[in-house]
């Protein structure tokens, strides 16, 4: 076979989503001056190919490291530096108890991780970090005796010194350049990486290759260079991906990408007449090894969001998941919580928007990487201009808070099988598939008449997945509403409330009533409910009630009541905005 000269460049093009994931997750993986976007092509600098093995890691550690117990381990050095040069003479029992339960929730935790484990050889083996990890426990058990610390005659003064310096010498090990390298690396690829692709390379179990990152090059890279350096003119099979030609045994198939293909070395009888069309090229198989780099994950690692926005170039389909990313990233920094990526999806979508009225992400689609498998999602027109609307409706202008924002910690624990169900995703996802939210609405208001303890939910954030859900409505032309009726009704029915002040259970139980009269579509029974409680009140029944005959409108205005009936003593928008 003749030789050929190893290009300059590698080009890569938009297609389907798996492959821009891969092209965005290039971009972030390699440095401004390795590649250029021109259009709808990514050319990548085969000098590049060099080092890419080590900034393919760097990228995540970057991005995901600082938010590990591996960080909270070398976080705590200075605060042990301080706490070293002071007098021990002085030290309590209780600062001492905040050390006992940071090294066993992240140190202990992390040395029994197989992320330690298997890196351990790689990382300065001439330490005796499993000598001095020993002696830090035989200490903390002495030291735990409150006792000790209570009779002055036995003074642990010389213990907790030997402590602190055993502790240095620990949180020093794991701050060094090599640990960070191998150990959060490889705790971090079972943590996103995984997502996007498994069974090959560092993630196959019975590889030998101990260094990960000689792993990735071996597998990704090499196979790239070697590939490149060749001719192909006679090549007999052709990858599927961008229509390279190959020798049969270059090629790969597409089974090591999570939910795509199939083993055909396995299964060749999934193929057509048992011969697969199914290869793999090393190029394409190195761009999808960044897959997992293009996706914007939480800090689980068990959702991660990429919007496929094609409609004008590459570079904007790069900002606009670039920005999703920015946006969970500084949530972390802020928060430190496990903020969900529709978050991220929403607060791009409003900076956006807010730097052009004309921005819009009509007709783009969203994959959603959530509890092992893909979800999708085409944002129809309908879905863009209810966000737009939102973002027009400032219930806080000081804080900058849309009637979607305000949803943002707003849980039900223990919904419909999900640990803590996020009002915010549920309203987003149904936005998206053009479902309104009188399901939820029912489910929310029960909970809340009911008294269920842990219900993270106010009746003012009722009102504004009422509202949202109008908002829907109306742009679909199924009903036309204004808000500030509902707000007229939440009103009444906060008034209401106020009559029941001495036994606000009567209230909550009046809510149940109502609520059951709408979730079984008969407004006579929730009229003739309301008519005895005005009644009871000596009020006069809103006119807004009467004489309405589309259904949807007298649901939406049962729960916005309903809503402002169970507020207690919480202050609604109405008062807010007065």
């Amino acid at each position: 076979m003749d030789a050929a000269v190893l290009p300059e460049i590698i080009g890569f093009h938009m297609e389907s989503w798996l492959e821009n994931a891969g092209i965005v997750g290039l971009t972030r993986i390699l440095d401004e001056d390795d590649y250029a976007i021109k259009d709808n092509q990514l050319s990548i600098k085969t000098s590049a190919l060099k080092t890419i093995d080590k900034s393919f890691f760097k990228f995540f550690i970057d991005t995901y490291g600082k938010y590990t117990r591996y960080q909270q381990i070398i976080n705590w050095l200075p605060k042990i530096e301080a706490t070293i040069q002071m007098d021990f003479e002085n030290y309590n029992f209780q600062e001492y108890e905040t050390y006992v339960k940071w090294f066993n929730d992240n140190v202990k935790y992390f040395v029994k991780s197989g992320s330690y484990r298997r890196m351990r050889p790689l990382v300065h083996p001439e330490i005796p970090i499993e000598k001095y990890l020993d002696t830090v426990t035989k200490l903390f058990k002495g030291l735990s005796k409150k006792k000790r610390w209570e009779d002055t005659a036995d003074n642990p003064e010389q213990e907790l010194a030997m402590l602190f310096a055993e502790l240095k010498k620990i949180v020093q090990y794991f701050a060094d350049d090599t640990s960070k390298r191998y150990f959060l690396a490889k705790n971090l690829v079972y943590r996103y990486v995984n997502k996007g692709w498994d069974g090959i390379s560092f993630l196959n179990s019975q590889s030998k290759i101990v260094d990960i990152y000689q792993d990735y090059y071996n597998y990704f890279v090499q196979p790239v260079i070697d590939f490149l350096s060749e001719s192909h003119r006679k090549g007999k099979i052709i990858c599927a991906t961008c229509g390279r030609k190959m020798r049969s045994k270059e090629g790969s198939g597409y089974s090591f990408l999570n939910g795509m293909g199939y083993d055909y070395g396995k299964k060749n009888s999934n193929a057509y007449m048992f011969n697969s069309d199914q290869f793999l090229c090393p190029v394409c198989r190195l761009m999808y090894s960044a897959v997992p780099a293009g996706f914007a994950y939480n800090l689980a690692g068990n959702h991660g969001i990429f919007v496929n926005y094609t409609g004008q170039s590459l570079e904007n389909l790069r900002n606009a998941n670039d920005g999703i990313l920015d946006t969970l990233t500084e949530t972390f920094r802020r928060t430190d919580n496990n903020v969900s990526p529709w978050g991220a999806f929403y607060e791009t979508f409003r900076k956006g928007f807010n730097k052009s009225s004309q921005y819009t992400l009509a007709n783009t689609q969203v994959i959603n990487r959530k509890d092992e498998h893909y979800y999708f999602s085409l944002i129809p027109e309908i879905t863009a201009n209810v966000l737009k609307k939102i973002e027009k409706i400032k219930i806080n202008k000081k804080k900058d808070a849309t009637l979607l924002s305000a949803l943002n910690k707003a849980l039900i624990p223990e919904y419909r099988g999900i640990q803590y169900c996020s009002i915010y995703d549920e309203v987003i996802k149904r936005l998206l598939n053009q479902t309104n939210m009188n399901s939820l609405l029912n489910d929310m208001l029960l909970l809340k008449a009911s008294n269920k303890q842990n219900i993270y939910i106010t009746a003012t954030q009722i009102l504004y997945v009422v509202e949202i859900n109008v908002l829907l409505f109306n742009e679909l032309g199924v009903i036309k509403l204004d808000s500030k009726v509902l707000s007229k009704i939440h009103g009444y029915g906060m008034e209401v409330a106020k009559g029941y002040r001495t036994n606000p259970n009567k209230a909550k139980a009046l809510a149940y009533q109502l609520l059951q009269a709408l979730k079984m579509q008969n407004q006579e029974k929730f009229m003739n409910i309301l008519l005895n409680c005005y009644l009871y009140q000596q009020k006069i029944v809103p006119s807004a009630f009467q004489q309405i005959r589309n259904t949807e409108v007298f649901n939406q205005l049962g729960y916005a009541f309903i809503a402002g009936l169970i507020s207690g003593e919480e202050k609604g928008r109405v008062q807010n905005e007065k």
